[in-house]
């Protein structure tokens, strides 16, 4: 008798087990239906709704790029930007700071700028590689505070965009969705000419732009755009006549820009420096 409530308690703490197991089982399903039921285009809705809410931030830049003439190896040339910075919409201020170094034709060499956009006039440092400096500013007439926006910028290129939903990743602890775009080449073109001023050379970019690919990671919390990656291909086909030499070729440019954005809606200080007050004023060019 003792040994068959033994054997009754024993089946009964099984059968238990098995049904938390099969609880546990069914809330890990739902919660994996839950992370995967917020679609691709509702991703994108929010975060275009969201970044509207973005006043101040802090960003970091790395651009890559690489420049092919041809075939031939040694008039490649590389460059490599490190930029980082600040945005404050409330006050009309950014600062970017930008270190380049070119690899050019065998030779390296190093630039250094600073710059300050304090409503609408720009103020930059250039530093040369023989340590010398010079200040200048230029007043931007016509300027949309906007186009300085690095939100701004990635939320544009979501909207021109078809775009797939990619695994979730955390960026610097955050958890994000994560879309792969596929940007529209002609309405991208469009895009970054409006952002630079320069219409006129749309037709002739629209010819050398030969792909882009784009990411974007997209915080769970608040729907903010903090991080995009770009790769763009552009060529350019040209032919060389020398005497009796005939030769075609094209100049192909790959870049890859990464941008990420934190501190954002946090208070930022934007103060121009006093040596920059005396900063040589030149026309706009554009």
């Amino acid at each position: 008798m003792f040994n068959n409530k033994k054997v009754l308690r024993f089946k009964f703490i099984q059968m238990a087990m098995k049904d938390k197991f099969a609880i546990f089982v069914l809330i890990g399903v739902l919660l994996c239906l839950c992370t995967q039921s917020i679609s691709p285009e509702e991703i994108r809705q929010k975060a275009i709704e969201s970044s509207e809410n973005i006043k101040t931030y802090k960003f970091k830049i790395t651009m890559n790029a690489e420049i092919a003439f041809g075939n031939d190896s040694s008039l490649r040339s590389a460059m490599v930007s490190n930029i980082s910075g600040a945005y404050d919409s409330i006050n009309k201020r950014m600062f970017m700071k930008m270190v380049t170094i070119m690899d050019r034709y065998k030779e390296s060499f190093q630039i250094e700028s600073e710059s300050y956009l304090i409503d609408n006039i720009i103020y930059m440092k250039m530093t040369f590689p023989n340590g010398t400096h010079r200040w200048v500013k230029t007043e931007m007439k016509n300027y949309s505070w906007n186009c300085s926006s690095q939100i701004e910028q990635q939320v544009d290129v979501l909207k021109i965009s078809e775009v797939k939903r990619l695994a979730d990743e955390t960026v610097n602890g955050i958890d994000c969705y994560v879309l792969e775009l596929k940007p529209d080449l002609d309405k991208f073109v469009e895009f970054m000419t409006t952002k630079q001023n320069d219409t006129q050379n749309i037709s002739l970019l629209k010819d050398m732009l030969k792909d882009v690919r784009a990411k974007e990671w997209i915080a769970k919390d608040t729907f903010y755009p903090i991080k995009t990656e770009i790769i763009t291909v552009m060529e350019l086909p040209m032919s060389i006549s020398i005497e009796s030499i005939n030769k075609s070729m094209s100049i192909r440019q790959v870049m890859n820009m990464t941008i990420e954005l934190y501190d954002i809606n946090k208070p930022v200080t934007i103060e121009l420096p006093p040596e920059a007050e005396n900063a040589t004023s030149i026309p706009q060019t554009y």
